[in-house]
């Protein structure tokens, strides 16, 4: 108390000393709002318990990381998020990245796979969607084809696809890989399966109902469970990092995380499942945003407040069901057409936040994303990024390096506060899904966008190369052109299914399906079936919308 009393003391005589020295700002704030000082003392975290609040590495309550030793061990996934034109097209970047160091793989998908529309569906412009914002996935063969050669067995994949044709999705990867020979315990890796992402973070054509996409998306994860097909597979991957992208702040990105993943446990605990069974299988996937020490701060707020959920309210014995673990993804909404090359910058920053925030696995932004999809040239270098974080730094070399700054441990204690208001702020508007149904939800995204555009247009938000450091004559960047004939390439790949498979048993396994969702048992085992025998992702997702009905997104609320 005495030594506390002394530095407020020095600290008020520090002020004093400086008050005429002129500040930039009236007032200092971070990206969430939360007000700065100046300077930070041991007073900022007198009301830090180091054992109960901060921990050690691997032990409660998780703030300094989920493993022990972490990169002392074993060093974060490299997962760039890479696919366009035609599976054979991703799997060529893929085999590019693993050869130079890429450690993880991870599926983007196209808008037609995403969406569950087959590209021969007769609407006129689907056409020009086929590969441009992903890999097309629309049977079983574009799954082939994606993974052919490349050592699945050994390395995790992510399959970034929602809900809708998550199931579908999976079960194509997850019958490759017995056609390969590849037992089902050993498939390592991890589905999208968000229910946010699908309806928030993007609304595709003809979507299913919040309630229906649960449904879903639980489905998988029963799927997945120690008990089940596929035990080391992550079957959700809460995508805070595209609710992020739209606008919101860190304090919402990691409330609306935590809100989705309680809307999922309640749905399997109602189904009869223990949290234990499940918990350590859900996976999160966050963003790297500007503001380097709150992001920082967020990650080691985030791993707290897991714990808190797990012990306080569900009672989890397991330790592993208590450890919050993340994917981090540089941002690709601070990234700009004009000057690219800054891009990089933005990119290294970013990605050193996620590492000294403890992810288990990294995408780092090629400089070229907010102009076209990544050239060879651009995601090679986003990939010597980390390895140069790894090599050259020491970052890696010893765990939460920054924990006890007195800043970060402040930063961390006041976002967990907001956090978990906001978090409460949602289950009183009646959870994620009921969020949703009544556009509550949609209404704070769209405040959120609001006010971050105003703050970029009046220059209060500061982007270089848009809002200032502008320059009157750039030299384009030449954009990377997707395959002109991929569509041709995947309309022909499935009238070759179409042509070669047993229709007649695929139509029966659809009515199968049909049948499945009337009594709304797990669609997985059928989904296993209709995926092996060469049904299409636009007949499985037909199946659903023709049983379920679609659902009227309340954009406006």
């Amino acid at each position: 108390m005495e030594e506390s009393k002394k530095i407020a003391e020095e600290e008020e005589k520090w002020l004093l000393g400086t008050e005429t020295g002129r500040e930039r700002k009236d007032r200092f704030e971070s990206d969430a709002g939360i007000g700065l000082k100046s300077l930070y003392t041991p007073n900022d975290v007198k009301g830090v318990d180091y054992l109960r609040d901060i921990g050690f590495p691997g032990q409660p309550p998780y703030t300094r990381g989920v493993y022990p030793n972490m990169y002392r061990g074993r060093l974060w996934t490299i997962r760039m998020f890479s696919g366009f034109g035609t599976p054979e097209e991703t799997n060529q970047r893929w085999k590019m990245l693993h050869e130079e160091g890429e450690t993880g793989f991870s599926a983007a998908v196209d808008s037609l796979t995403f969406a569950g529309v087959d590209p021969d569906d007769p609407i006129d412009w689907l056409e020009a969607e086929v590969g441009k914002e992903g890999v097309p996935l629309y049977s079983i063969r574009g799954m082939e084809s994606l993974v052919e050669g490349l050592p699945i067995d050994d390395m995790s994949v992510a399959l970034v696809v929602e809900p809708l044709t998550s199931a579908a999705v999976t079960s194509m990867y997850f019958n490759v890989a017995r056609e390969r020979g590849i037992p089902m315990d050993r498939l390592r890796g991890t589905t999208q399966n968000d229910i946010l992402t699908m309806t928030i973070g993007y609304v595709p054509w003809h979507p299913l109902g919040p309630d229906d996409l649960l449904k879903l998306a639980c489905d998988l994860i029963e799927y997945c469970t120690p008990m089940g097909e596929a035990p080391k597979w992550n079957p959700v991957n809460f995508t805070c990092y595209n609710y992020r992208e739209g606008g919101i702040d860190a304090v919402q990105e990691i409330a609306f995380g935590l809100a989705n993943a309680v809307a999922h446990i309640d749905e399997l605990l109602s189904r009869g499942w223990k949290i234990d069974d499940f918990a350590f299988r859900l996976a999160f996937h966050l963003a790297a945003q500007k503001d380097f020490f709150e992001e920082i701060a967020k990650y080691r707020a985030a791993r707290r407040l897991w714990y808190r959920l797990m012990t306080e309210r569900y009672k989890a014995e397991d330790p592993v069901s208590k450890q919050f673990r993340f994917h981090v993804q540089t941002a690709g909404s601070s990234l700009s057409a004009q000057q690219p090359m800054v891009n990089i910058m933005r990119t290294a920053y970013q990605g050193l936040e996620a590492v000294l925030g403890g992810c288990q696995s990294l995408h780092t932004n090629s400089f070229d994303e907010a102009v076209c999809l990544p050239t060879e040239e651009a995601v090679l270098l986003a990939v010597r990024t980390q390895q140069l974080m790894r090599e050259e730094t020491g970052v890696a070399d010893v765990i939460d390096p920054l924990g006890g700054s007195y800043y970060v441990e402040a930063m961390t204690g006041e976002l967990e506060h907001r956090i978990w208001e906001y978090f409460e702020k949602i289950e009183d508007a009646g959870g994620i899904v009921e969020a949703l149904k009544s556009g509550w939800l949609y209404k704070e995204m769209n405040k959120a966008f609001d006010r971050r555009r105003k703050a970029v247009e009046s220059g209060e938000e500061k982007v270089i190369g848009v809002n200032c450091y502008t320059m009157e004559e750039e030299e384009p960047h030449p954009p990377f052109r997707t395959n002109p004939e991929a569509a041709r390439i995947e309309i022909e790949r499935l009238e070759k299914l179409r042509a070669e498979r047993d229709s007649a048993r695929v139509n029966k396994l659809l009515d199968g399906l049909k049948k499945v969702c009337e009594t709304r048992e797990n669609v997985m085992p059928v989904m296993m079936d209709l995926t092996r025998e060469g049904a299409t992702i636009g007949e499985i997702t037909n199946t659903f919308r023709d049983m379920w009905g679609l659902w009227d997104v309340p954009m406006m609320g």
